[in-house]
């Protein structure tokens, strides 16, 4: 007996998506909640196209690439039918960001190992370069069931939308990020790290006292938000601290009785070595603090104190939205650990 495409009928899409991708969505949802099971036999491309009110082209496409990914198999002369191996089959799951930085990684590895055997996922690097960005998703659009981007550097634009709204939004997640355009439509967690540092660093104001001058050590490796900036800014005016933004840290520019906030590793080994050189005692003749956790900077000279946007936790937060049609927006804040560097 031919099944029809349960949820193609019954949803309310997203007229900027591709029919054809519609029509691959929905038969996986269909398999996933049971509606279709394996050995059941789909109806063939004319009947679907009739069903649907689709063309024959628009049907060919999508039985094609449900076919390569192993949802269906075709049985010559007989049609088309749902894999028997179609409940095994692992989810598929394209992870977007612009570079692997550490920070990404914690990201990354913390989702995969929340996701568990049975999902499959590839990582893609789009090296912060808007063409890149969409050329990515082009060709692996209907390629996954789920995506989970961090569109970093990337502008609310017309052109990135229309490539990003082609993504179904119960299969869109969206990290660190948000655009306003596209709110309400697809799950997101992001941070506001500008009232975040303002409340993390004046929670511990008798610590920052000790400093005459904030020192930002911005960074070309790791992406940064802007708020970063704002942040530090509007705290240091607020208890009359001086503030400077570096381009990059040369250990000679260190200067004793200044704190460093690094958000690159390598400028906080930089700061490490020349404090030692000078003999300085970190968190009484310098002060340091960097971005994000790591195993090593926990007995890394005493103890250093890093800022954390908890990337472990973001990554179990979005492994915990795969499966779910939450389209809503996740906060997650950031963190000051206090280490004797401050």
């Amino acid at each position: 007996m031919n099944k029809s495409f349960v949820s193609f009928s019954g949803r309310n899409f997203d007229n900027k998506l591709p029919k054809y991708q519609q029509l691959i969505n929905s038969l996986l949802q269909d398999i996933e909640m049971g509606e279709l099971k394996p050995g059941e036999r789909l109806p063939s491309i004319n009947e679907a196209s009739e069903e649907c009110y689709l063309s024959r082209d628009t049907v060919e496409r999508a039985y094609t690439e449900l076919h390569k990914m192993g949802a269906i198999t075709s049985i010559f002369r007989k049609g088309y039918f749902i894999s028997n191996s179609s409940l095994k089959l692992k989810t598929k799951v394209m992870f977007l960001v612009g570079k692997i930085t550490d920070t990404n990684k914690a990201i990354f590895n913390s989702f995969n190992e929340a996701v568990g055997k049975n999902v499959l996922v590839d990582i893609f690097t789009y090296q912060y370069k808007t063409r890149q960005f969409q050329e990515i998703l082009g060709q692996q659009l209907g390629n996954y069931h789920y995506y989970v981007i961090m569109p970093h550097l990337i502008e609310e634009e017309e052109e990135n939308i229309k490539c990003l709204k082609k993504i179904a939004g119960d299969r869109l997640i969206l990290l660190d990020q948000q655009f306003e355009s596209m709110q309400n439509t697809h799950a997101s967690i992001v941070c506001h790290p500008k009232s975040q540092i303002i409340q993390e660093f004046t929670n511990h104001t008798n610590l920052f006292q000790k400093y005459r001058c904030l020192n930002l050590v911005l960074t070309e490796e790791e992406y940064f938000d802007a708020e970063f900036i704002n942040g530090c800014g509007d705290f240091c005016e607020s208890i009359n601290m001086d503030f400077k933004v570096l381009d990059g840290l040369d250990g000679e520019e260190l200067n004793q009785g200044e704190l460093y906030f690094t958000l690159d590793d390598s400028d906080l080994i930089q700061a490490i070595k020349y404090a030692d050189k000078q003999n300085w005692k970190l968190g009484q003749d310098v002060g340091i603090i960097s971005y994000n956790d790591q195993g090593y900077k926990e007995i890394l000279s005493g103890g250093i104190t890093v800022l954390s946007n908890q990337p472990e936790k973001i990554g179990r937060r979005a492994a915990a939205l795969i499966g779910e049609s939450y389209k809503t927006t996740e906060e997650i804040d950031l963190q000051l650990i206090v280490r004797l560097s401050l």
